[in-house]
């Protein structure tokens, strides 16, 4: 995962709310200034709205659809993809009418004796 130094937040003002898209991987945005309403519409279909302002971390799943309408006079959001699987789109926002599809994301486990024989407090 990178290291984000002093990141640089989108600026979204009243009149451009993010319109509702999805992703192939995880998104996680951080609220730098402002307000907003969220948007979202899960896994099973339940749309859910929620208020998100400055100090709040907002953690999406892949393939959750998600929002926002700023408020007053705006939001400055930091958001940051998670681990972008093999076969995923690149980052970018995609939408569900034209993809017609929904992620999922899978946890393969490889074995490793990186630690086999190695006193537990080496």
């Amino acid at each position: 995962m990178p290291v984000y130094k002093r990141p640089k937040p989108f600026d979204f003002i009243r009149e451009k709310p993010v319109e509702m898209h999805f992703h192939d991987h995880d998104e996680t945005w951080v609220i730098m200034g402002g307000q907003a309403k969220a948007l979202m519409v899960d896994r099973d279909g339940k749309r859910s709205e929620f208020m998100l302002e400055e100090g709040d971390i907002w953690m999406v799943e892949a393939g959750v659809e998600h929002g926002c309408e700023p408020l007053g006079k705006g939001v400055l959001i930091f958001p940051f993809p998670g681990t972008i699987a093999e076969g995923s789109h690149k980052p970018g926002h995609y939408y569900m009418d034209k993809e017609h599809y929904m992620p999922t994301l899978y946890v393969k486990k490889s074995p490793t004796d990186r630690y086999r024989g190695k006193a537990k407090d080496a």
